[in-house]
């Protein structure tokens, strides 16, 4: 049984033809990509590595890259001088990607501070359980005089946070399953989105609040669609994607058994993409130029164009998506020069499609067949 969070509608009928199909700070347009060539826009980042959550496609566990050692972990003193150094390089936005539950790490409030003292945008990727449970609130947050929910949901909106909510399915036994078969956790899923809407994180335009329905796999393709229209209705970006090939699922090809079939997946993006056209979203002449998202619907990703991951331990790579070589590591390089040295050998492309995950959990030509299957819909509708 599916159980649906109480959020009203905001877009009941057609979207308005000003409305920005992305959610603040994520991604950058065109001209802003491919004319600062010099410039990093977005830095994804680790922030602590505390998580009550078991994901069984966890991008984290078991990386290539990722060895602790109490020596090579950054302090937060340190991560703020590298957040000044990428302040001159250009940078806009710092997306808090793990390297656990970024909010049960309380220093985070700090850091936000920080962050919106520099006029640097954070998003903050989370499963939200910390958002509706006081309890665990207070345990985190009481020194810095948070005690509630409503309280922390309340800060984080005062310090121009987006957040980026874990959302795989509407079905609890789905649900629970996909972050460790952890019993209850949909319920509070569902009560911080409650909580984030009324505090009025999708108000906006763009919206400050995400679904991310991902990865998006056999268990739960089914829902997808309906997960994609019920977020657009409520003003929720909604990122629905394959698995990143890293981590959990970059181990024993694990990401072959939980990918849907080339064919399911073409079907899906061609049926979103046709849902944008029908509800003024988008335009099919828009959808050619700027190319099919790796994120069905939503806003090309410039990732690998605009930005690097510096993970806990101070190594550099392009994505969270990546599972290949490292750029470097700043205990032992500046962030400029690794930057500097990244991006003069990068191509500058506003829709960097998903490099990591192409061949594999995203088939080769797989854009190309999208564009093709929706322009197939556009004619049998005329």
């Amino acid at each position: 049984m599916n159980f649906y969070p109480d959020v009203p509608i905001v877009y009941g009928d057609k979207f308005p033809l000003e409305f920005i199909n992305d959610v603040n700070g994520w991604s950058f347009p065109k001209d802003e990509v491919e004319n600062n060539f010099r410039e990093m826009l977005t830095l994804d980042i680790d922030f602590g590595n505390k998580c009550s959550l078991n994901c069984p496609h966890c991008f984290k566990k078991g990386a290539f890259y990722d060895y602790d050692t109490v020596e090579s972990e950054l302090n937060f003193s340190r991560l703020k001088e590298i957040i000044l150094e990428a302040k001159k390089l250009g940078l806009k936005s710092i997306k808090f990607v793990g390297k656990g539950e970024p909010l049960e790490t309380p220093e985070i409030l700090e850091f936000l501070e920080f962050l919106h003292s520099h006029k640097i945008i954070p998003l903050i990727f989370t499963k939200g359980h910390i958002l509706a449970d006081n309890k665990v609130t207070q345990s985190i947050y009481y020194r810095y005089g948070v005690n509630t929910s409503k309280e922390l949901i309340s800060r984080l909106f005062e310090l121009n946070v987006s957040v980026l909510l874990g959302f795989n399915s509407f079905n609890p036994v789905i649900q629970d399953e996909m972050v460790g078969n952890v019993s209850g956790y949909t319920e509070k899923r569902n009560r911080a989105l409650e909580l984030l809407v009324e505090a009025g994180f999708n108000k906006t335009n763009p919206t400050r609040l995400s679904l991310i329905c991902a990865p998006l796999t056999n268990k739960n393709y089914n829902e997808a669609f309906s997960i994609y229209e019920w977020g657009r209705r409520r003003n929720l970006y909604p990122v629905i994607t394959p698995t990143m090939v890293s981590g959990v699922m970059g181990h024993n090809d694990n990401w072959k058994k939980s990918t849907p079939s080339e064919d399911k997946l073409i079907k899906l993006y061609s049926e979103i993409y046709k849902f944008n056209l029908d509800n003024n979203i988008q335009s099919f002449t828009q959808i050619k130029e700027e190319g099919i998202s790796s994120y069905a619907g939503v806003h090309p990703c410039n990732q690998v164009s605009v930005g690097m991951y510096l993970t806990s331990n101070g190594t550099i790579i392009r994505c969270p998506g990546d599972n290949k070589g490292t750029l470097g590591n700043i205990h032992s390089q500046s962030l400029t020069e690794i930057w500097q040295n990244y991006n003069m050998n990068s191509c500058r492309k506003f829709n960097n499609g998903c490099p990591a995950k192409y061949g594999k959990s995203i088939p080769d030509n797989f854009f190309d067949k999208v564009l093709i299957q929706l322009e197939k819909k556009l004619l049998n509708t005329k």
